[in-house]
């Protein structure tokens, strides 16, 4: 089969590795879908183009849905890039979409075997309090764009639920997954000696946005004295950081920002413990990275990780924005060795792309 599968926006987010992934592992034929380089600064975007046409309509949440539509839009949007790159979707026999409700739209998807994976739902506890209209407005969008979908796919138990009892749409469970590939590459001297640390840490892998609660994790830092902390990803240099967490960073944290790929998988293999602070983590594709190099993790119990990790098994599990069960959980994880062996079972077991890719191409078919 052939088929068009994205958009796709660098090579680092969960999103961008599920595509790739199922390029990799798959026996069909893909071709990605790339952003335009003036899509990819998003923020720039919504203000100057969607704002704007938003702005002509009424404001409130209840006549949010019949304002905008980009199908009737296209004519007052020259969206940049757009129709230079846009790929002749029509022609594939499946479209394969991923994460913003609005690409479906942008890129003028009108393949009746289009197929949509969910990747996340929009919570007001992970934006600004005037976002409201907003989020409301992308749950609107994302919900239509599941039931012009052939098939939609939910990436998490709780995701297909909620699907199915807040917004009555039925989704195919297919989790998230890793390549161990990749992962018995990893090398984590490699990564100690281009960034000068000699010593174990506990390791953040992100962006500085309040979905991922990367603040909870310089906290943890100032907790911790004695340890080593490193953030990795987007947004995540010193600078960027600082104006972001507004609180003087403590000395025993280390920013690397957005380095290669091949860093971050090393990354993984030299910490001693990876940290997901996020409250609201969907799934978690970093947490089954940690867990495919042999580290215990601790994350949030709620949602994703909660499915994903044993608490006191195949992981640990703290209570959502509390940093004084996070601390307790975090000091425990630093020496349970057996609990990330347990971990890397585990993946094998379940979160192997080579097993789950089947799973997708099965829904192609039918």
């Amino acid at each position: 089969m052939k088929i068009a599968i994205g958009p796709i926006e660098g090579y680092y987010g969960g999103a961008a590795q599920h595509i790739l992934n199922i390029k990799e592992h798959s026996s069909d034929q893909y071709d990605l879908i790339e952003i335009p380089l003036s899509l990819k600064i998003w923020s720039h975007f919504f203000k100057k183009y969607i704002l704007p046409i938003q702005n002509w309509f009424p404001h409130s949440i209840e006549h949010s849905d019949k304002r905008f539509d980009m199908f009737s839009w296209q004519k007052y949007i020259d969206f940049p890039g757009i129709i230079k790159s846009r790929l002749d979707l029509q022609n594939y026999d499946a479209v394969h979409l991923h994460g913003h409700p609005w690409w479906e739209q942008i890129y003028n998807v009108r393949n009746p075997n289009t197929v949509y994976t969910i990747h996340n739902l929009y919570d007001m506890n992970d934006f600004p309090s005037n976002w409201e209209s907003t989020i409301y407005m992308l749950t609107q969008n994302m919900i239509k764009t599941c039931k012009r979908s052939k098939s939609v796919i939910s990436v998490a138990k709780w995701l297909q639920e909620a699907l199915k009892q807040k917004h009555g749409v039925d989704s195919v469970y297919i989790p998230n997954g890793v390549n161990l590939t990749e992962f018995e590459k990893r090398d984590g001297e490699k990564f100690r000696e281009k960034y000068g640390i000699g010593e174990d840490f506990y390791l953040f892998v992100g962006r500085a946005t309040k979905y991922k609660r990367p603040e909870l994790f310089a906290d943890l830092a100032r907790e911790i004295p004695y340890r080593r902390f490193v953030m990795v990803g987007r947004g995540l240099t010193i600078e960027k950081f600082r104006e972001y967490y507004k609180k003087e960073l403590p000395a025993n944290l280390t920013l690397i920002g957005e380095p290669k790929r091949e860093d971050v998988v090393n990354a993984f293999d030299a910490c001693r413990t990876f940290i997901l602070p996020s409250s609201n983590e969907t799934f978690g594709i970093v947490i089954l990275e940690a867990m495919a190099s042999e580290k215990p993790t601790v994350a949030a119990n709620h949602l994703g990780p909660s499915e994903i990790l044993d608490d006191g098994k195949t992981g640990f599990l703290f209570r959502p924005d509390n940093l004084e069960d996070l601390v307790l959980k975090a000091k425990y994880s630093w020496d349970s060795i057996d609990v990330g062996l347990a971990a890397r079972k585990e993946v094998e077991r379940n979160y192997n792309w080579k097993k789950i890719v089947p799973l997708i191409e099965e829904v192609y078919r039918k």
